[in-house]
């Protein structure tokens, strides 16, 4: 395994990863080299320190939560399927990554060599092109079969996470992720995703850099890539792989929990402590249910920190809108439930008291009041604001 280092100009060997597939055991082990570098960080500061120990994983098939990160999602897997010419969803996942290239979030890659870590260099697209990636993501949604000459125009997106259709595009030297609509949902998502974002900004929560642009007569959600400095990859850590959890275990995510295991490793404990409660208050009210542990993250920057904010899309339900709605992730003292007592339930372990929290809170709904106002500058169609409308004013109403 081999890891992007600041002031290093190519990968360098980190350490050794093996896996038994058949009994489902993976090890890791640092390189008495690599540890001895003054500028090696651990991959995981928390599950895997920096030390000679070897250690040993049965969860997730023997795949360690950190090399869980850089593996596809759905849509992935799904374009991944196609050019390894088997059905979805038969692919195991360390026959993934033999297909990963550098494009992976974080800077992580796998290999015998350095050069041959880093030869699987998918082309991001340009602007210009991406016209022609919606028309083949149409294609490709149709389950028709597509050439290798064009699969490629997808393989770059195949690394990062969700279930969207997306790619990697490439502005003014800089890396961008493309999110297209999909003919499989309802709502036409990008504009829906470029507005949430925009109430989550004036909300104080951090993001980055994002824009929509009309690609073929419709939306496309272009957000830059916080991984990215320039051509240097940064390491980049999921919640899913802080918590050490199976992929089956996911129901025991949790925000405190997270924020417990932060005061490990993050260098600004208490701002980042507050900025997730921020998310978590805002999940509420926006109804983003899909928060789940790989929807969050750290960064490495010199030091670990809360990375910028990701994926965060209200979820329309049939539900009736008074009804209370649970988020992925617990909350407090009643689990997942999107309550303001349960929201309140254990601002303590975000370093908060009570009369903080609230202040937060208030500076969440005054933001996410603006949503029409967002709604309608990405041009999201009455249709659509219809009906995510009930996401952004049914837990405030129903207070």
């Amino acid at each position: 395994m081999f890891i992007e280092l600041p002031g290093e100009k190519k990968p360098v060997p980190a350490g050794l990863f093996t896996l038994d597939a058949d009994l489902g055991v993976g090890t890791f082990q640092y390189g008495m080299r690599y540890a001895e570098r003054p500028n090696a960080i651990a991959i995981d500061p928390v599950n895997l320190p920096l030390t000679g120990e070897k250690y040993v994983t049965r969860k997730n098939g023997g795949i360690f939560g950190i090399l869980r990160d850089v593996l596809p999602d759905s849509w992935g897997r799904y374009i991944l399927a196609k050019q390894m010419g088997v059905p979805f969803g038969t692919q195991k996942d360390f026959e993934l990554i033999d297909l990963l290239s550098v494009n992976a979030v974080g800077a992580l890659s796998f290999g015998k060599t350095p050069e041959k870590s880093t030869a699987r260099r998918d082309k991001p697209v340009t602007l210009s092109e991406l016209a022609e990636v919606a028309k083949i993501i149409d294609q490709a949604m149709e389950d028709k079969k597509l050439p290798p000459e064009v699969l490629h125009l997808l393989r770059q997106g195949t690394s990062l996470g969700g279930a969207q259709p997306k790619c990697t595009v490439v502005i003014d030297k800089e890396e961008w992720i493309a999110k297209f609509a999909s003919s499989k949902t309802a709502i036409t998502y990008p504009g829906v995703e470029f507005a949430t974002m925009a109430l989550a900004a004036r909300a104080g929560i951090r993001v980055p850099e994002f824009r929509i642009e009309s690609v073929a007569g419709r939306p496309v959600f272009l957000i830059k890539r916080f991984d990215r400095d320039g051509s240097r990859r940064l390491p980049f850590m999921s919640a899913f792989a802080l918590s050490n959890l199976d992929i089956d275990e996911l129901e025991r995510g949790s925000y405190p929990d997270i924020a417990t295991r932060m005061r490990k490793f993050v260098s600004q404990v208490q701002e980042d402590h507050h900025e997730l409660f921020r998310r978590m208050a805002f999940n509420m009210y926006v109804r983003n249910e899909d928060d789940h542990l790989r929807n969050h993250g750290f960064l490495f920057m010199g030091s670990w920190m809360l990375s910028p904010a990701y994926d965060i899309v209200p979820m329309p339900s049939r539900r009736k809108p008074q009804d209370t709605f649970h988020l992925s992730l617990q909350v407090g003292d009643q689990g997942s439930a999107a309550t303001m007592a349960n929201l309140l339930s254990q601002c303590q372990r975000f370093s908060l008291d009570r009369q903080q929290a609230l202040e937060i809170i208030s500076q969440v709904e005054e933001a996410v009041q603006g949503w029409e106002q967002e709604l309608s500058r990405a041009r999201v169609s009455r249709n659509d604001r219809e009906a995510v409308r009930w996401c952004f004013e049914g837990f405030r109403k129903g207070i």
